[in-house]
């Protein structure tokens, strides 16, 4: 084994449960860090929180303190499109916060078009994952989408094919710090008028965090 350390990034405890379970040597380093191994890598876990200021924080203050050579985002998703289906694995190699602009009497604009310098409106990873999941387009937003009205407008804006809470935090903090980083996502949902009956947390989950293990596989 190597002494290399990898950060796993979740909003939740429940998106990474599966892997925490399967992790050996586990440690509480602090309620929101666990250290431990898998398939032979030494990793940290880290529950980043729900939003982007929660993962924001949290992801920054663990940086500051401990020295990893990856970050690796899991976690869940809502799907634009339907030939992305409930349960897809997806690699997300583009993000934004969407809904960071200026509302111009109605019109939205982002911070760019405003005239304002932002590293915000459209984040690329330089160095996604090598693997054969896609590797699409994602948007990150403050509030769920569940309403025709608004996702029409995230789709004319934004082009994206999923919808999560807080990639782009993930995306914007680790570009900063310069840490290399591959963000992995299952589809739990459409985006679509809210209705949690046709939510599949539960596979979404589960297939996420196989996505994570074959990732963490040795060479």
């Amino acid at each position: 084994m190597n002494n290399s350390v990898i950060l796993i990034v979740s909003a939740t405890k429940a998106e990474c449960e599966p892997t925490l379970k399967k992790m050996t040597e586990r440690k509480i380093i602090s309620p929101c860090l666990f250290s431990g191994s898998l398939n032979q890598q030494k990793i940290e876990l880290l529950i980043g929180g729900i939003g982007s200021v929660a993962t924001t924080f949290n992801l920054t203050q663990t940086l500051m303190q401990r020295k990893y050579n990856r970050a690796i985002s899991i976690g869940i998703a809502g799907s634009f499109e339907d030939e992305i289906r409930i349960g897809d694995a997806v690699q997300i190699t583009e993000d934004c916060f969407a809904d960071l602009g200026v509302d111009d009497n109605g019109r939205f604009i982002s911070l760019r078009q405003a005239g304002l310098d932002s590293e915000c409106d459209l984040m690329i990873n330089p160095s996604p994952a090598s693997t054969h999941h896609r590797q699409l387009r994602g948007i990150t937003v403050q509030t769920a989408s569940g309403s025709m009205r608004r996702i029409d407008e995230l789709v004319r804006r934004h082009s994206p094919k999923v919808e999560t809470m807080e990639n782009a935090a993930f995306f914007y903090v680790c570009r900063k710090f310069q840490i290399p980083f591959a963000s992995f996502r299952a589809i739990s949902n459409k985006v679509e008028p809210r209705n949690r009956e046709k939510w599949r947390t539960e596979i979404a989950i589960e297939r996420v965090n196989s996505l994570l293990q074959e990732e963490l596989r040795p060479v």
